[in-house]
């Protein structure tokens, strides 16, 4: 852990540390890529062909155990070579989640291609070279080794390899939720907490194929996020739900219980926390009532308007009236 000081456990408020080649000399380009890298991340050497040289920007969020990094660039290539690892040893096993363009991972097993919706895991300790033939997008969960081990349940020297999560809808869905939730906690560090570590870290280990060893609040952060997408159909049932992220029924139930919800409760908490955004939505204020209705799922506009008053205990034209005061 010596050599990643940032992943231990927080005494301030994290916040995100930025950098974007944008405003250095195209050919300081890249040389300034490597450095702020050796510095934040690990040490690495990149290259591109682009007569732009490497545009790029990083965002990065220190937490408890994770680090939360996000990256979006034009096309380039970089290489953890053995002697940037002799110069520099990380503890650190990274899962790359590829949101845009198109690249490949080539190690020592082979050279792999990875597509938008894929995911790309490998310990930072050992070679590999990681190229974008595109413009990219990235978003990368990073975990110390013994973190890693304790929790997704794998065993050795973790190898190289690409996740072919592109044509899961299944798993789509879980990479739709850790990057949301990354994204997210990027933009702003205060969503951050150590229930979102647990829960990242439990999408980890169902990417990786290992779901016998997750808690099942993976299973939770990829539910929310389904229903948030999905938040204007009428059919957002338990059932529904739990085929979307990949589990039976019940145990979703269970895992909601185990937070002290029940599926159908946090859906209906959502549809009318969406209501009440949109009514106080000063550009949306010509929106009938009954399109607001349609907006979070109710066939009834009257039906909306009963559950909305026991809710709030005013009428959803009521409600707006005050917004607009």
């Amino acid at each position: 852990m010596s050599a990643h000081p940032m992943l231990t456990p927080l005494t301030t408020a994290a916040e995100t540390q930025r950098f974007s080649t944008s405003t250095v000399p195209v050919d300081r380009r890249l040389a300034s890529w490597e450095e702020y890298n050796e510095q934040v991340l690990f040490g690495l050497r990149a290259s591109t062909l682009s007569d732009d040289g490497l545009l790029a920007t990083q965002s990065n969020l220190d937490l408890h155990r994770l680090r939360f990094t996000e990256i979006i660039g034009n096309n380039h290539v970089i290489e953890r070579t053995p002697r940037n690892i002799a110069a520099k040893p990380v503890d650190a096993v990274m899962l790359c989640l590829l949101l845009k363009g198109n690249a490949f991972l080539y190690h020592a097993d082979g050279c792999d291609p990875v597509r938008a919706g894929d995911a790309v895991l490998y310990d930072a300790d050992r070679p590999f070279m990681y190229g974008f033939s595109s413009n990219m997008h990235q978003l990368i969960l990073e975990l110390p080794r013994n973190v890693f081990h304790g929790s997704i349940g794998e065993e050795g020297v973790v190898r190289p390899r690409v996740l072919h999560l592109a044509d899961s809808q299944v798993a789509q869905g879980w990479v739709r939720a850790a990057a949301k939730s990354m994204h997210d906690a990027i933009r702003q560090p205060s969503l951050a907490s150590p229930d979102l570590e647990d829960s990242l870290i439990d999408l980890h280990a169902l990417m990786l194929g290992h779901g016998a060893s997750a808690t099942g609040s993976g299973y939770v952060l990829a539910a929310r996020e389904f229903v948030r997408a999905h938040l204007n159909e009428t059919d957002l049932s338990t059932a529904r739900i739990a085929r979307a992220v990949g589990v039976s029924e019940r145990h979703l139930a269970r895992v909601f219980a185990d937070e002290g919800l029940t599926v159908a409760t946090y859906v209906m908490d959502q549809r009318m926390s969406r209501a009440r955004d949109i009514l106080g939505d000063q550009s949306r204020q010509t929106l009938a009532i009954s399109e607001v209705a349609a907006a979070v799922g109710f066939v009834s506009a009257a039906h909306f308007a009963r559950v909305f008053k026991a809710r709030f205990d005013c009428t959803p034209r009521e409600a707006r009236d005050a917004f607009l005061r």
